[in-house]
């Protein structure tokens, strides 16, 4: 069988293309010539396809090398393609040149550098980073004199980087009349755009959209790309967002004179990036803008078994927004994937980790071919306290480990100087964190005074004292602030010695509104430190109980003596904690990550835990949500169940404290849309406690297997009864009817103008209700006069 090329020559097909590519593949790789999609299912060998088509059009069809654009998200990604055609170009008797493949900000910068003349830069200009254009906005909201306390810096800078994802300039924001904050946004979105042109500089979302409005407003020099890049490529094309889409629309769309000949790559399945500025309708609505694309599809995977493929695919399904197409294999049938049920966190961080020993040790499986992965990463805690005590070594992929974040080292750096107010490490670490205005000025001529004095034996906090009282050392304004620094830490050391060390903990948060302040953010880092908080609570509370348990309750002197004793103790324990072993090497350790950093990668043992409702998927049970926020999460979910190659756990627990207060956590919805026959459901949660989870126990984990078809992948019980006492042991846990059945009213009307007390959105008063029973709804309005639609049965409690 032969083709022509590009010239008009015959080519053999059998010259260009690799061996090993299966009938799918190799028709993508054929298929050169005008708009192409290919929708690659995970694990179906998209990089092998790519990397084969590019270099077939350079050694079969004769393209040089230099007409060639390949694009995609990471370096990383962008190296290995560059790689792999090289190699496949490389392996023959003649050499041929290299295309461009790079990220999409590589390539932009590239371009607009042999460009200059055309941007509003008349010298190179310089990137700025996060930290740079962070900086650029706080004097932005300077010279407009907004209230940097009213409008947090950080929700601006996430506003602004919304609207470059979608490639819109400051007159093209809406700015709502009876939105203050968008109307400062517009307002911020101009002056910083203004400041960072003055200055020379692009930030990251700025380069795409530069790059495009360029070649949208320049014919000759987008005519110029058209034809010097005949042919493009994109990878993990559910990925790109409004800017990135219409940048490669102005290179190949006929609709500006492009020759259309774009080969995107990618899964729907797999777009989970909306936080981030995916936008998912760039790959659904593809053929609608390139009516001529062809469409093939990569279903086999070589990666997972027939069993982890099914429930997979079971799930996937439920989602509206997406293409057809079914995953299949020539791999094994493999093991039932297992649903396990246990009774908390501890009880699920202890049982992972056991099941990591038995496979280890029965098996003969390494460290490395395990993966634990969570919704959060404040979930990561639990796993490294029992992989620690166990000596076993792990990664945290992605991220830092738990004590490594940067607000548990500042509650522990609290903790510290009020144990020992001589820490300066630690005093200047928090001084000024959350911002109270000590600058780095201020700081630096106390750092001075503090060297000229401390043959005197002066501490950093002595001089700190000093000048909260003394003007002269800084100025007026500097010594009001240190004076409200000083008294913050009187109050708190004189509190330290009746308080808990929750207590203290949750004082400390209360003084210096360290969550309010990053609730104000608003962005996604913010809610995962927020998150991080939360498990450091239910560490410190584990903590106490634990200590407070070797004292007999009859015994007030020991439990005042040992309550004293809790903060050193409880510090001497996270310094240890902390130390890292940085011996063992990445391939021989378990990995943990969340969700969204598993994409990618692959693993012969996966355990994806924590499937909950509220944690994953992540939206507030009670609440009504928009139906593409619940696909997007079961697309993370799907993601992570097509990680696993060979043996996958799915896991959730009956209670899970957050703030301390024990929460009873409904399973996951997704457990309902997986096939029963794929699924052996493992309960341990009837009146468990996490402790006879310990992994030195000689209790095995396969018992207590339900009967087939004896809700294995349905859900539990909606609630459960039982008391907790806050302070002890996790209670027995029995499934029943919902707890909150009684205050079911028995009419909807009986709810309108009841009045209610919100946790997080405050007092609000019920104006409309709909349905019955557990479908109850009931529609809020809050003193913010916005209105909110809940399920009746989360908030019922609350009135």
């Amino acid at each position: 069988m032969s083709i022509s090329r590009i010239d008009g020559s015959p080519s053999v097909l059998s010259s260009g293309l690799p061996s090993g590519l299966n009938d799918r593949q190799r028709e993508a790789v054929q298929s050169t010539m005008g708009p192409l999609i290919v929708l690659a299912g995970a694990g179906s060998g998209k990089t092998k396809m790519l990397t084969s088509r590019i270099a077939h059009l350079i050694e079969s069809e004769r393209v040089p090398p230099y007409q060639i654009l390949a694009v995609t998200f990471t370096n990383k990604a962008a190296a290995e393609m560059r790689e792999r055609v090289e190699r496949i170009l490389h392996s023959g008797s003649s050499a041929f040149g290299v295309p461009e493949i790079g990220t999409f900000h590589s390539v932009c910068v590239r371009l607009l550098r042999r460009e200059l003349p055309f941007t509003p830069f008349t010298k190179p200009f310089v990137i700025y980073d996060d930290s740079d254009q962070l900086s650029l906005i706080k004097t932005a909201l300077e010279k407009l004199k907004i209230d940097d306390k009213a409008f947090n810096p950080k929700a601006m800078q996430s506003g602004i980087n919304r609207a470059k994802c979608d490639a819109k300039e400051p007159h093209e924001l809406e700015a709502a009349t009876h939105n203050v904050f968008a109307r400062n946004l517009k307002r911020v979105y101009e002056q910083y755009q203004k400041d960072l042109f003055a200055n020379n500089a692009l930030d990251f979302g700025e380069i795409i959209c530069l790059t495009y409005r360029l070649l949208r407003d320049q014919p000759d020099l987008r005519v110029k790309y058209q034809q010097r890049f005949r042919f493009l490529h994109v990878d993990e094309f559910q990925d790109t967002n409004r800017a990135q889409y219409l940048l490669l629309s102005m290179l190949s769309s006929s609709r500006f004179g492009g020759h259309e000949n774009i080969c995107v790559v990618g899964d729907e399945d797999q777009s989970i990036y909306k936080w981030r500025g995916a936008d998912i309708k760039n790959i659904l609505d593809f053929e609608g803008d390139y009516p001529a694309a062809k469409l093939v599809k990569l279903e086999q995977n070589y990666r997972s078994t027939r069993n982890i493929l099914a429930v997979a695919n079971h799930l996937i399904r439920n989602n509206k927004t997406r293409k057809d197409k079914t995953l299949w294999t020539d791999n094994v049938e493999g093991a039932a994937v297992i649903r396990a049920q246990l009774a908390d966190e501890r009880a699920e961080a202890e049982m992972v980790i056991a099941e990591i020993k038995r496979h280890a040790e029965t098996d003969g499986r390494a460290y490395g071919d395990f993966s634990i992965f969570y919704r959060t990463n404040a979930q990561s805690r639990q796993f490294e306290d029992v992989l620690r005590r166990e000596k076993i070594p792990y990664q945290i992929v992605g991220g830092l480990r738990f004590y490594d974040r940067k607000e548990i080292k500042d509650v522990l750096s609290y903790f510290k100087v009020i144990l020992n107010p001589s820490d300066s490490i630690s005093l200047k670490r928090i001084i000024n964190v959350p911002a109270r205005g000590i600058g780095k000025t201020t700081i630096e001529k106390l750092e001075e005074y503090h060297a000229q004095h401390e043959s005197e034996g002066l501490t950093f906090w002595d001089v700190v004292q000093r000048a909260a009282f003394d003007s002269s050392m800084t100025s007026a304004g500097a010594a009001r602030k240190l004076a409200g620094f000083v008294e913050l830490f009187k109050k708190l050391f004189s509190e330290q010695p009746k308080l808990l060390l929750s207590e203290l903990y949750h004082l400390i948060l209360d003084e210096t509104s360290y969550v309010t302040e990053l609730k104000k953010e608003g962005t996604e880092e913010a809610l995962s430190r927020i998150e991080n908080m939360e498990e450091f609570d239910t560490l410190i509370q584990e903590f106490e109980e634990e200590q407070l348990e070797t004292v007999a309750s009859e015994d007030e002197a020991g439990r005042e003596a040992k309550k004293l004793d809790l903060l050193p103790t409880f510090i001497e324990q996270s310094a240890l904690a902390s130390e890292v072993d940085q011996q063992d090497s990445y391939a021989s350790s378990v990995k943990l990550m969340t969700l969204h950093s598993s994409k990618g990668l692959e693993f012969p043992v996966v355990f994806m835990v924590g499937m909950e409702e509220g944690l994953f998927p992540s939206i507030k049970p009670w609440e009504e949500t928009p139906e593409e926020d619940i696909e997007e999460e079961r697309r993370l979910c799907y993601v992570g169940m097509t990680r696993a190659r060979e043996v996958l756990y799915l896991m959730n627990v009956v209670i899970r404290r957050i703030w301390g207060n024990v929460s009873y956590q409904e399973p996951s919805r997704f457990f309902a849309e997986l096939p029963d026959e794929r699924i052996e459901f493992r309960d341990f949660s009837y009146g468990n406690r996490s402790s006879e989870y310990r992994t030195g126990s000689s209790r095995s984990f396969g018992y207590g297997v339900r009967p087939q078809g004896q809700g294995q992948g349905g859900y539990a019980p909606a609630s459960h009864q039982g008391q907790s006492n806050g302070r002890g042991s996790s209670p027995s846990v029995n499934p029943v009817a919902s707890p909150v059945a009684s205050y079911y009213g028995s009419q909807n009307g009986d709810w309108v103008g009841k009045q209610m007390q919100h946790p997080e959105y405050g007092p609000g008063r019920v104006v409309a209700s709909e349905g019955s029973g557990n479908d109850q709804k009931v529609t809020i309005q809050f003193l913010d006069r916005q209105q909110r639609k809940f399920l009746l049965r989360y908030i019922a409690s609350y009135f």
